[in-house]
């Protein structure tokens, strides 16, 4: 009876897993984002936000769309729209994070459970064999049993591992901080532009165009000397740091 079980079980742990659907609401999202994009490759900014504003009255949460419409009101000076969509992108992406993180943690319980009760049961089935009435050993399906739980314990350590389970979400990805602080610095929100550049970094250490805007940031605060270093890392990153402010960082310094 065991041995069938495990049998059993062992189809189901082979067993593919069902294909995913696209929802129709999703797919139309899906048609207005990437019109929204081709609209901004072409520079028409204002059919690619209506394009945008189209795919999100379908999603609202589309994480992508709201991207594309924050960066289509940038290239149109309408700064404050733009940081808005991007503070939605923004926490579009920490709420997915946050429910990834959860399905991770909820997916690595499952299968250390399932691994500790498949050990426990392969611990019972090599202890002391018992004997039986008539003087032999264990009846012949233990040795069966045995090789079956060790396939399934191969199986499950053999799937793809869910990830680490640090408890904390994924990041914001460094793209969306940086656009975000973009918008913000438009805005002169200088404290919020060098947070969203410093989450940036924090994603990307060597992002530099993120160090080449955080330098600007520090510099128009009052820390020449940690723009200096901002500008340094983003050159190191080989990205090209506008000759004028290494210029004013300089004088800062009074070199």
């Amino acid at each position: 009876m065991l041995g069938t079980a495990l049998v059993f079980a062992a189809v189901i742990l082979q067993e593919p897993a069902p294909r995913a659907t696209v929802a129709p609401d999703l797919q139309r999202a899906q048609q207005h984002d990437r019109a929204g994009w081709s609209r901004v490759d072409a520079k028409a900014f204002e059919d690619a936000a209506r394009e945008f504003e189209a795919a999100l009255q379908i999603h609202p949460e589309y994480a992508d769309a709201l991207y594309g419409l924050g960066k289509a009101r940038m290239a149109l000076k309408q700064y404050g729209a733009a940081a808005s969509a991007l503070e939605r992108c923004r926490d579009s992406y920490a709420r997915q994070g946050t429910q990834e993180e959860e399905q991770r943690l909820l997916a690595t319980r499952a299968r250390e459970n399932q691994l500790a009760e498949l050990r426990r049961r392969l611990a019972d089935l090599e202890g002391p064999v018992p004997v039986s009435p008539t003087g032999r050993g264990g009846g012949p399906s233990t040795s069966a049993d045995v090789l079956a739980i060790k396939h399934q314990i191969r199986e499950l350590q053999g799937l793809r591992d869910p990830g680490p389970t640090t408890g904390a979400p994924a990041p914001v990805p460094a793209f969306v901080s940086l656009a975000l602080g973009s918008a913000y610095f438009r805005l002169t929100r200088l404290p919020d532009a060098d947070r969203e550049f410093r989450a940036a970094i924090a994603v990307q250490p060597k992002f530099g165009e993120a160090h080449s805007n955080l330098a600007l940031v520090c510099l128009l605060t009052g820390k020449a000397l940690e723009a200096q270093e901002h500008v340094r890392i983003a050159e190191e990153a080989q990205f090209k740091v506008n000759p004028e402010l290494k210029r004013q960082i300089r004088d800062a310094l009074g070199r």
